[in-house]
C-alpha cells in the first residue's frame, strides 16, 4: 500500500470564502449566472409547487402550516383554489382567529 501523507485539516472563515467565490464569478458563463438569478438554487430547478388539492384544507393540515411559521397568505398561494373568504369560513367554524 502505497504511503498517503496525512491530510491537513483546512478552516476558512466565511469572508475567506465568500473572497475565494468572489474571485471565480467572473469566468462563469453569463448562462449560469442568469440561472443562478432566476432560480435561486442551481440544484432545484423546480420552484415550489402548489398543494395538488381542490382547495380542501383540513384544519390538521391548517395547523402544520402555522406551527412551521406559515400565515394565510402562504397558505392561499399553496392552494390555488381557496380563496381567503373560504379560508376565513373555515377557520371560524374550526374557531380559529
Amino acid at each position: 500500500m502505497a504511503y498517503r501523507r496525512a491530510v491537513i485539516k483546512q478552516q476558512w472563515t466565511p469572508e475567506e470564502v465568500e473572497a475565494y467565490c468572489r474571485k471565480f464569478e467572473a469566468k462563469r458563463p453569463a448562462y449560469v449566472r442568469e440561472a443562478d438569478k432566476r432560480v435561486g438554487n442551481r440544484f432545484s430547478s423546480r420552484g415550489k409547487r402548489p398543494v395538488n388539492s381542490k382547495g380542501n384544507l383540513s384544519k390538521v393540515q391548517y395547523e402544520k402550516f402555522v406551527a412551521k411559521g406559515l400565515n394565510d397568505e402562504h397558505i392561499l398561494a399553496k392552494y390555488e383554489d381557496l380563496t381567503q373568504g373560504v379560508l376565513d369560513a373555515k377557520k371560524k367554524r374550526w374557531g380559529i382567529q
